[in-house]
């Protein structure tokens, strides 16, 4: 993280396109680190060694590990300043996911009722 205070209060109101910002760089960054490692990979020798002439690859590789890292950093730095409506936001959602995972079951459960009753009023008959 950065060693200096850095006032967030700027970004606070549009949060939410921050953070997408920044999860759409670590997501296109480790694409380009695995590009990298199956380019490394496919330039070693039958032995598993990798060529003296391919360091760059290798410098290449290593850069983007160090952006996902400080990525990594950088994801924390927001969550800690994440604003409270945002969280309750996901909350509700959550909580009315729950509720109509209940209401269908509970609607599967009486037409099952239902069905079985009917086969078991022919079944008499």
């Amino acid at each position: 993280m950065s060693e200096h205070d850095v006032d967030l209060s700027s970004i606070r109101g549009d949060w939410n396109f921050h953070f997408n910002y920044l999860m759409n760089a670590v997501e296109k960054t480790q694409k380009y680190q695995m590009k990298l490692w199956r380019q490394i990979n496919a330039a070693r020798d039958a032995k598993g060694i990798l060529p003296a002439e391919k360091n760059e690859l290798i410098a290449e590789y290593l850069e983007a590990v160090r952006m996902t890292h400080s990525f990594t950093d950088d994801f924390i730095m927001m969550l800690e300043q994440r604003p409270a409506k945002a969280a309750k936001k996901k909350t509700k959602k959550k909580a009315t996911k729950k509720a109509k995972k209940k209401v269908a079951k509970k609607a599967s459960k009486k037409a099952s009722k239902k069905v079985n009753k009917k086969a078991k009023k022919k079944a008499r008959r």
